[in-house]
């Protein structure tokens, strides 16, 4: 039975309400990654090149019944239906693309600047294969079945005489990517679970650095110069006003020095300071050490929770929408209008649902940002950015899953004693790098 004029009218409604939200969220995905250093982290990075296909859908989401309407033959239709044929799977590419990341980041110990390599890569792949399906349905039109390309319900999409072709060339392969990224999860899945009792803040996605502020002691942080004394002054790296407590001379950017050795210390007493943060947002202090045990770099623990959110993310949009085309195919001749409903509100809802998960993973830099348009402090603008490239400010070089290293000769700090006389890497926040020339 055909749907009426009303659930007709109550698809189209709701796919554009829903495809405003998520262009408004694709736009602060891209022009925050793009225009913002504190946005700008590699764990951002494959979300920010999935924002462009969930923005082609849901171009097509607008245009809505306006593609039927027009006709099977018209421009309007076919490009709406090369639009979602292009787009609609590419959150899932996406999705395989960080899963395959996570894997090579746990079991073979891939650091970020070896992951990024791969960028390439995965954008010819998610969209580069699904370009060349989209491409060649435009110039198919047989005598038996007619154009591939006609009205879908929804939208035009793949006529209902072509409908195998949904499921071999979309459904299938999006599925195919599912399994294959949820049996990667499971794998890291199990990692994670042997190392639960340490990992217990890991696993709360609301706490967004799980790894920081491990090293809670005042330190001292002497610096050295070949041609002059040695000037030492006593901070807390983790402290707001580190910086105003480096003596005059020392700020970032502005001196040229000579050579100069640098030795950090940790207070004797090795007492932690007292946290603001709630317990929910604390983090044991040996979590960095098991996650070092696991991964060459604890930040592909926070690049895995990212892209495990994002796959929770995708599922939510094609676990509905895949029961659909099921029953579709089970009743070809019987439209069920509540099923049609639930795909028309969750296919266009990728790009609000990817700025969720965007947001979580910067919630310090969506603070920061909130503040700024609120004239509490500056924006943090990137300088000299570039559009898939990182930025160009001068200010260090990305040292690994969102680190910085320190300008002192390319060598970063090292070494911090704790009380117990075990070592580790210093990873100085933001604001708080001791800078000099070499």
């Amino acid at each position: 039975m055909p749907l009426t004029e009303a659930q007709t009218q109550a698809l189209s409604g709701t796919e554009r309400a829903v495809s405003v939200f998520s262009i408004i969220g694709i736009l602060f995905i891209v022009l925050t990654y793009h225009f913002l250093k504190s946005f700008n982290k590699p764990i951002n990075r494959l979300i920010f090149y999935a924002s462009f296909g969930n923005l082609g859908m849901n171009v097509a989401c607008l245009i809505s019944e306006g593609g039927p309407a027009a006709g099977p033959n018209s421009s309007l239709c076919q490009f709406q239906a090369f639009l979602i044929q292009m787009f609609l799977g590419v959150d899932a590419f996406w999705a395989c693309c960080m899963a395959w990341n996570v894997y090579l980041a746990f079991f073979h110990k891939y650091r970020a600047c070896q992951l990024r390599s791969l960028d390439k890569w995965y954008l010819l792949g998610c969209y580069g294969a699904a370009f060349v399906p989209a491409l060649t349905f435009l110039f198919i039109d047989t005598q038996k079945r007619g154009r591939i390309y006609g009205p879908a319900i929804l939208w035009c999409w793949i006529d209902i005489k072509w409908d195998f072709l949904r499921i071999a060339l979309l459904y299938g392969i999006v599925w195919v990517a599912i399994v294959f990224a949820f049996a990667i999860y499971i794998k890291a899945g199990l990692v994670i679970y042997r190392r639960r009792d340490a990992l217990s803040g890991f696993l709360n996605p609301l706490n967004e650095h799980p790894f920081s502020g491990i090293v809670t002691t005042d330190i001292d942080v002497t610096i050295e110069h070949v041609s002059s004394p040695t000037q030492s002054y006593k901070a807390n790296v983790f402290d707001k006003d580190f910086d105003q407590a480096r003596p005059q001379g020392l700020e970032e950017g502005n001196v040229e020095m000579d050579a100069y050795t640098v030795n950090v210390e940790a207070n004797p007493d090795g007492r932690p300071r007292q946290g603001s943060k709630p317990e929910i947002l604390k983090m044991r202090e040996y979590t960095r050490e098991a996650a070092m045990q696991e991964s060459a770099d604890v930040g592909a623990w926070l690049y895995a929770r990212v892209a495990f959110l994002f796959f929770l993310s995708m599922l939510i949009i094609w676990i509905p929408s895949s029961v659909n085309r099921v029953y579709a195919l089970a009743h070809p001749n019987d439209l069920n209008f509540g099923l049609n409903y639930v795909s028309a509100l969750v296919l266009p809802m990728q790009g609000f649902l990817n700025v969720i998960v965007y947001i979580i993973t910067s919630q310090t830099a969506s603070r920061e940002l909130w503040a700024a348009l609120r004239g509490k402090k500056a924006i943090p603008w990137r300088k000299n950015a570039l559009f898939f490239g990182h930025s160009g400010s001068g200010k260090g070089t990305t040292g690994g899953f969102g680190h910085k290293k320190s300008r002192s000769g390319g060598r970063s700090l090292k070494k911090l004693s704790g009380s117990g006389g075990s070592t580790s890497d210093l990873n100085v926040p933001v604001g708080a790098h001791v800078r000099g020339g070499a």
